[in-house]
């Protein structure tokens, strides 16, 4: 018999289709008793109805709430202001009507962070706000601390893996030929969607750089970027080694992408949390990341892969001409499940319910 549903949260924003892990986390709390609203919406007559039956207001990217998608350089710079009131009226509206606020922070500021002091603003105002912030490394916690002063609210609740969550897929020589890889290729894969804080130039330069014959560099995922998608196209016209797959990856050709490859790559020095790096580590690729501390972390101090020196290319080269090299590839693919098998999902939920429930 399980725990009684006796806590309801609302997630800002709703569990997004394509990224599994609001789905896995709201999945693993409803063991624990913690009921996902099915239709949240911050909006003040929402919040109204809804004060008696939802406690939590559980915030994710917050950015989804006052920034403002244009082509246009003025509307990005004017709009975001006034939606950014609106946004703070919203959240002390529901600390007035008894909701607890709860912000994961996935990063201190959100990507490609083109409106600098209104992001930082509306961090400030959301944590200031929030009963509780939930991270995900040590970190980002010392970032909070720094950025707000508010290290008594800081809770570290590691994010959860994603062991067993894709299908095996199609084998190795087949995803391969599918491709047009050859089978004695090392392949390394980058794979996630196509952004700016990706590094995605960095790491082209590095494989430039590192020059190893019969190497193979796949990058997968969807672009959001339309300047930097551009830039991989035009780079896998120049190099032979590049296999740009700029596009939605569905989820049964995820890990027999993982699965064709020997290595994963993560360019991006931020040391944000990293959703693809934790996916690696899952599908048990080694890897090779940026030694930011939150990513040195996650994979065994390095032990599960290589690390180089966030945004040195000359670095990221060097080690990708390691991961070559190495003799202990098996090794390493073993620590990286390990890595991911400390990331529990039951584990997770039954901490991250405690908290709900104790503030």
């Amino acid at each position: 018999m399980g725990v009684s549903a006796d806590l309801v949260v609302a997630s800002f924003p709703p569990p997004i289709a394509r990224n599994p892990y609001q789905r896995l986390l709201y999945e693993h709390l409803a063991a624990e008793g913690v009921v996902l609203d099915a239709a949240p919406r911050l909006r003040l007559g929402w919040m109204w109805r809804n004060r008696s039956r939802v406690q939590v207001l559980h915030f994710h990217w917050p950015e989804w709430y006052y920034r403002h998608a244009s082509s246009s350089q003025l509307v990005r710079a004017l709009v975001p202001w006034p939606r950014f009131v609106l946004f703070a009226i919203r959240l002390w509206a529901a600390r007035l009507l008894g909701y607890r606020l709860i912000w994961t922070v996935h990063q201190v500021t959100p990507h490609e962070a083109v409106q600098g002091p209104l992001d930082q603003l509306a961090a400030r105002v959301l944590a200031s706000l929030s009963v509780g912030l939930i991270v995900h490394d040590e970190a980002t916690a010392s970032a909070i601390a720094r950025e707000f002063g508010a290290k008594a609210k800081v809770h570290l609740i590691p994010h959860g893996s994603y062991v067993g969550v894709y299908p095996e897929g199609r084998a190795r020589g087949e995803v391969r030929r599918a491709l047009a890889i050859p089978d004695d290729s090392f392949v390394v894969l980058s794979f996630g969607q196509v952004r700016r804080y990706k590094d995605l130039g960095l790491l082209v330069d590095a494989f430039t750089r590192a020059a190893i014959e019969g190497a193979v560099l796949v990058i997968a995922g969807l672009p959001t970027d339309e300047e930097e998608s551009k830039r991989l196209l035009r780079a896998s016209q120049e190099n032979r080694f590049l296999v740009p797959l700029l596009d939605y990856i569905p989820d049964e050709r995820v890990a027999e992408l993982y699965g064709a490859s020997d290595v994963a790559v993560s360019a991006r020095g931020d040391g944000g949390t990293s959703g693809a790096l934790i996916l690696a580590l899952s599908l048990g690729l080694p890897v090779v990341a940026a030694s930011a501390p939150a990513y040195a972390e996650l994979t065994g101090e390095g032990s599960a892969g290589w690390l180089f020196t966030p945004g040195d290319a000359g670095s990221l080269a060097t080690m990708l001409r390691a991961a070559m090299d190495a003799s202990d590839l098996a090794d390493r693919a073993q620590r990286a499940r390990e890595c991911a098998g400390r990331l529990a999902w039951p584990e997770i939920a039954a901490r991250t319910a405690a908290l709900f429930r104790s503030l």
